[in-house]
């Protein structure tokens, strides 16, 4: 491999030369952690300088902690880089390498809004569920005895951070063909879920009083934690087109979190046009933006729409995946699509997060097999498998509606595990629709549950009822439905 070094050989200091370029690719990203670097004849001769030049500057990249040699094997840039590396000399992260302590909690709501579901539910519409029976657990487990049995298998294998090499390369792959992000695996960092990639994103972005627009409404729990950051929340209303862009702050290097595939707990998808604005602003701004996508692969009909991350030309946008929906929130792994100028830092707050020592990140097993999962081509049969189950459980819940109600208004059909009913103008409130399913020991839920904020932003936002279809099984749904008509 060359590097791309330009040296002037009619200057002074062909060393320093040498030394101020590879240290600006490895802390521009460029070089990554793990890279392995031309020896020094080579690279002496790709430059025309003599070895010696090359050689001390190597010794000084490695007295500084830049580099790492190692015996047998060649010169390669350290793994864990020096605090100074952070400071990367361009507009997009100078702002991210404040030095304010990372924060470790999300504040207690002052009150719940609802009490807890008795136990004597006998069917709940949770949201955001999943079936355990759906779990492909034959295959998981062959899988899991494969990687066990293999001469490779090593779980005093402590990892890294940033996530196993080969999982990141299959998901570079799968992202590229699923999603259209062109990404290269050294851009994907592995994280044990949602939460803890929001975490990564607040050390980047936000520090004491930096304003972070949220849809309105949204996920209380992602609000309490940037604001456990600092961070000023700026709830932006939501209609059938998503996130309203026109309300976006206008304040400089804000930060925007939003679901554009399917908004929760709306469950509407942002339009093309609202895309295109949202980057702009973005770019206009020096902002960013946090994009979750959680369940794209839960989708009954026509394409998923491409992510904002396919369309940033900027580097504004950190995508974030998960498999919670998809194989169940029990298996911890998620990941960030991160700007290549965002990795480093990424990766230095993962380790800050990941209190073990050395730092561990996701457990290798669990990478490992999820790895192979979707390699040997399981990964898409469970998701044709359990599109169709949920389907029918969705079918069912439409139906049956339908048939103890009569007409209902319902978003979304098209994707994800749980649907919004707008009521009737005859019915009572949805808080008050729920306290009557309670007596009937049927769990609903609405837009004053306790994990959902900002719902006066909504219009009529008392109207919404929410109900979950994906853990419960048809004749589940056909008898809480029918006691939702005797509550009534």
């Amino acid at each position: 491999m060359q590097l791309a070094l330009e040296i002037d050989l009619s200057a002074a200091s062909l060393q320093a030369q040498v030394f101020r370029q590879i240290h600006g690719l490895i802390v521009s990203g460029r070089l990554r952690p793990g890279t392995r670097l031309p020896g020094s004849r080579a690279l002496s001769e790709q430059l025309g300088v003599s070895r010696n030049t090359i050689i001390l500057a190597y010794e000084t990249l490695t007295a500084e902690g830049y580099l790492e040699s190692r015996e047998g094997a060649g010169t390669y840039v350290s793994n864990t880089l020096p605090d100074s590396s952070l400071s990367v000399a361009d507009s997009f992260t100078n702002r991210a390498t404040h030095t304010k302590p990372i924060h470790l909690f999300v504040p207690v709501a002052e009150e719940a809004k609802r009490s807890t579901f008795p136990n004597e539910i006998v069917c709940d519409f949770a949201l955001e569920s999943t079936d355990p029976a759906c779990f492909p657990r034959s295959v998981w487990r062959r899988l899991t005895n494969w990687r066990m049995q293999s001469s490779k298998f090593n779980l005093t294998y402590s990892g890294t951070p940033k996530g196993l090499r080969e999982l990141r390369e299959t998901l570079a792959g799968y992202l590229g063909a699923s999603r259209g992000i062109s990404c290269s695996p050294d851009q994907i960092v592995i994280v044990t879920g949602v939460q803890q990639a929001l975490n990564v994103a607040a050390h980047l972005f936000v520090r004491a009083g930096t304003t972070v627009a949220m849809e309105a409404p949204g996920c209380s729990a992602t609000a309490d934690l940037f604001r456990a950051y600092g961070a000023n929340i700026a709830p932006v209303p939501v209609d059938q087109s998503g996130i309203v862009v026109k309300h976006l702050p206008q304040s400089s290097m804000s930060l925007a979190f939003v679901t554009p595939v399917r908004q929760y707990p709306m469950g509407v998808m942002l339009s093309a046009s609202r895309r295109e604005v949202l980057l702009d602003w973005a770019n206009q701004t020096d902002s960013h933006i946090v994009e979750i996508d959680f369940d794209t692969e839960i989708r009954y009909q026509g394409s998923p729409p491409p992510p904002l991350k396919s369309l940033d030309t900027f580097g504004r946008v950190v995508y974030v995946g998960s498999f919670a929906a998809s194989i169940g929130p029990g298996l911890r792994v998620g990941y960030m699509v991160l700007p290549p100028h965002l990795v480093n830092l990424a990766v230095h707050a993962v380790s800050l997060l990941d209190h073990g020592f050395p730092c561990t990140g996701v457990p290798w097993l669990e990478q490992a097999v999820l790895n192979d999962f979707i390699e040997t081509g399981a990964f898409e049969k469970h998701l044709r498998k359990i599109r169709k189950t949920y389907m029918a459980r969705r079918d069912c819940l439409v139906a049956a509606l339908q048939k103890h109600v009569g007409s209902v208004q319902i978003n979304p059909v098209h994707c994800g595990t749980h649907l919004v009913w707008e009521l009737p103008p005859d019915f009572p409130s949805a808080v008050k629709l729920q306290t009557l399913m309670l007596k009937q020991q049927i769990g609903v839920y609405t837009l004053r549950d306790q994990n959902i904020g900002d719902a006066d932003y909504l219009e009529n936002c008392d109207r919404y009822l929410l109900l979950g279809f994906a853990a419960l099984a048809e004749p589940a749904i056909e008898e809480g439905i029918s006691r939702l008509a005797k509550a009534l």
